[in-house]
């Protein structure tokens, strides 16, 4: 029987505003401070130099492709003017591991041209995990973003999900046994979807406050709003990870790869790239809390 689509509005609608938890763990504190910090110095000094200031060495972006961004803007030529147009964003949502060493933060962004051009106004949500370096300070390691349909008008309260009380110590083990625990659970996840469904996966591998994220969509918070959503939406057809990394505490961390969407065959496969996140929960299960996917333009799909 087909529910009626006013109803399926209703019940993600209800369940996005019961996903919206009212507080925040203080734990998260230094890497909100870390990425308001950030926020701030993008309108001082324009966003590129403040990537360039704020993100590790080695921090990936989507440019479509996986690249290391300091690397990719070594050659750019320099902005006559680098606050012609600005980015402003505010995190509110954020988690962070257990050892205070690996945190991400989530929220809404807003791209505006000051140039005599006056090109329209770009809504966005961003996504970035965090990792504390060596000397204490924060810096992103890994960034994507999806473009929204509209202004952001949600909720802009800053929150988390309550501290992961586990019933048992995490297994002792090296950060790279813990990166193959979670390229495991990529493997065992894109298995059972292949398998079952989406739909049917769900309970098994997502977090009950998990955020997917596609472009020209608002995020889709929460695993009730997650399974409305899929069930008039496909999901994935197939994705292989191909790179992660783990906070040494081995209870959150993110994996990326390339991704193909497609309808058995009918249209031609859309391609491109994800970043997801993970977290283990009480039972030291890896559960999913985010996937942000970044699709390719049919002339870079092609490569």
């Amino acid at each position: 029987m087909r529910i009626p689509a006013f109803l399926l509005l209703l019940s993600l609608l209800l369940s996005v505003v019961m996903a919206q938890p009212t507080k925040t763990n203080s734990a998260v504190l230094p890497v909100v401070e870390a990425e308001r910090a950030f926020a701030t110095k993008s309108l001082e000094v324009g966003s590129r130099a403040a990537f360039m200031q704020f993100f590790a060495d080695d921090a990936v972006v989507f440019l479509p492709h996986p690249v290391k961004y300091k690397e990719a803007m070594k050659n750019a030529a320099p902005l006559k003017n680098p606050l012609e147009t600005t980015l402003e964003w505010e995190p509110i949502w954020a988690d962070i591991s257990s050892d205070g060493s690996f945190g991400y933060t989530t929220g809404p962004s807003v791209r505006t041209d000051h140039s005599p051009a006056k090109r329209p106004t770009y809504y966005g949500f961003y996504f970035s995990f965090w990792k504390k370096q060596p000397t204490g300070e924060w810096k992103v390691v890994f960034d994507v973003g999806t473009e929204l349909p509209g202004r952001y008008s949600g909720s802009r309260v800053m929150a988390s999900p309550a501290p992961v009380r586990r019933a048992a110590d995490q297994p002792r083990l090296t950060v790279q046994e813990f990166q193959a625990s979670l390229m495991q659970a990529e493997r065992d996840f894109l298995a059972s979807v292949q398998k079952n469904g989406f739909t049917a996966t769900l309970d098994r591998f997502l977090d009950k406050d998990v955020r997917i994220y596609r472009q020209k969509s608002f995020p889709i918070v929460g695993i009730d709003s997650i399974r409305v959503y899929f069930s008039r939406t496909p999901y994935l057809a197939s994705w292989e990870a191909t790179h992660c990394d783990v906070a040494a505490s081995g209870d959150l961390g993110y994996s990326y790869g390339s991704y193909t969407d497609g309808d058995s065959g009918k249209l031609p496969a859309a391609k491109g790239y994800f970043l997801h996140g993970w977290k283990r929960d009480a039972a030291n299960r890896w559960r999913l809390v985010a996937e942000i996917t970044s699709p390719l333009p049919p002339e870079a799909s092609k490569q």
